[in-house]
């Protein structure tokens, strides 16, 4: 295991993980515990997955793994159609349930498991997307419910494993199910920390709570996802010893209800990197955007960046105050792809390692003449980083003056924002798009210069 220290972007998940389906529901997913020896039923994006024994499966002798082992991030997944229930679907009367058991190789801070659900409507667009992450290596059951948008067609059930450690990717998937039902959830648990904290430092406690919703509970049984990282008592207190990423399980004791909450310690100086995201894929020559966050005193410290899983390092920058939290890097040209690249911070007593990316050649170079794709002399280029949580950065070009406006839509295409609405000289433009007041899911983001427009798609997943 790589000696490294990261922690991501905060989320607090509620699960809810009862769902009152009606008497005669059934688990509408294509071999949904890899009984069949294969991944039938199921759409291999990356070639990479197989039916597997090599730890114990939740049940039953297979479970899902990319036992390609060279590729850092990939997905199964498997389209459930949902015309026959689209009378009911567009009058606000039915709810999904999607479960499953996921695991992790034990390799501390261990490779990501994600349990995803994406509702799509007729045009083949995304009108929602919820998931929920595992890392460790007991198998647990996750549950994601809801009610399904009007418009829906197709449900799709997403398998995302992405490394963090080491040179596998161990994402372990098992005993999946989806239902529908028209009886929407009526008993679930929620978890909070006190004043709404999401982090605590390392040797330090934070106290939570629970409460059942639709029900009543005498008690609950507490458990960590990683006693190594952070223990919980019997009343919900949790002490940190190291610095991680941790998840905490409430299940009441007279329902069996669970509630979940994702937390993280961190040591009390350090510099906790935000982006690059694990797995992310950065050309190489392209602008990006370096983020992190600053725990403690300190001031300034140096960056450098490893194409080598940190066997070497380059210098970057050295940066007089870090408290300034971010950094543009152009990063290195390159004519070959490298899956093992870290960023790190070193400062006069310690340093910190971002989650690990890829670079790849660049086939989106800006070119200084407009082209017959783009005749009125501007182009609009994709955001980075794209998923983003909260903040992404939007560039376009124009080679000409003209009057410029970029507006964000939803993907209802409700105006969610306008960025831009002025005349502007030519020239190359970047601008911070922060979207902490929006709900995850799809937006799109257009620029209008003269009577010409571009558009592009980008992710919000909290």
């Amino acid at each position: 295991m790589r000696n490294r220290t990261f922690i991501l972007n905060q989320i607090i998940f509620v699960v809810f993980v009862s769902l009152s389906l009606t008497v005669n529901a059934q688990n509408l997913l294509l071999n949904p515990d890899a009984e069949s020896g294969d991944t039938q039923g199921w759409i291999d994006v990356d070639d990479a997955w197989s039916a597997s024994n090599d730890i114990a499966p939740h049940s039953g002798n297979y479970f899902f793994w990319p036992s390609r082992l060279d590729i850092p991030y990939t997905e199964l997944y498997q389209d459930v159609d949902m015309a026959v229930y689209s009378a009911s679907i567009d009058a606000g009367e039915s709810y999904f349930s999607l479960s499953g058991w996921l695991a992790n190789w034990d390799q501390y801070p261990h490779d990501r498991a994600t349990l995803a659900i994406e509702a799509l409507n007729g045009s083949n667009e995304q009108i929602m997307y919820l998931s929920h992450d595992h890392r460790s290596p007991v198998w647990t059951k996750y549950q994601i419910e809801g009610q399904i948008p009007q418009g829906t067609l197709v449900l799709r059930v997403h398998l995302i494993a992405t490394r963090f450690v080491g040179s596998d990717n161990d994402g372990y998937f098992d005993d999946l199910s989806l239902e529908i039902s028209t009886t929407a959830p009526t008993t679930y648990v929620t978890v909070s920390a006190e004043n709404d904290e999401t982090e605590l430092p390392v040797d330090g406690t934070l106290q939570l709570s629970a409460e059942t919703i639709g029900g009543s509970d005498a008690g609950y049984t507490w458990s960590s996802s990683f006693d190594a990282v952070a223990t919980v008592d019997t009343t919900g207190l949790i002490t940190a010893h190291q610095a991680g990423k941790f998840t905490i399980q409430a299940v009441g004791k007279s329902t069996a209800k669970m509630g979940f909450i994702e937390l993280t310690a961190y040591n009390p100086e350090d510099i906790v990197f935000h982006t690059p995201e694990t797995g992310v894929t950065w050309e190489s020559t392209s602008l990006q955007e370096i983020t992190w966050e600053v725990k403690g005193t300190i001031t300034s410290g140096t960056l450098f960046y490893s194409l080598t899983g940190g066997s070497d390092w380059n210098e970057i920058v050295a940066i007089d105050s870090v408290v300034k939290q971010h950094y543009f890097w152009t990063v290195p040209d390159t004519n070959e792809t490298f899956n093992n690249c870290y960023i790190k911070m070193t400062w006069d007593e310690g340093e910190s390692m971002s989650a690990g990316f890829s670079i790849v050649p660049n086939t989106t170079a800006i070119n200084d003449t407009p082209d017959a794709a783009h005749p009125a002399g501007f182009q609009l280029f994709p955001n980075f980083p794209n998923p983003f949580n909260p903040s992404t950065v939007i560039m376009y070009q124009l080679s000409a003056v003209s009057h410029v406006r970029l507006t964000v839509y939803n993907a209802y295409g409700q105006v969610v924002g306008v960025l831009v609405n002025e005349q502007q000289a030519p020239g190359s433009y970047q601008l911070k798009f922060n979207a902490g007041g929006l709900a995850s899911g799809v937006y799109f983001y257009r620029l209008q210069v003269g009577a010409n427009t571009q558009t592009q798609k980008m992710i919000l997943m909290r």
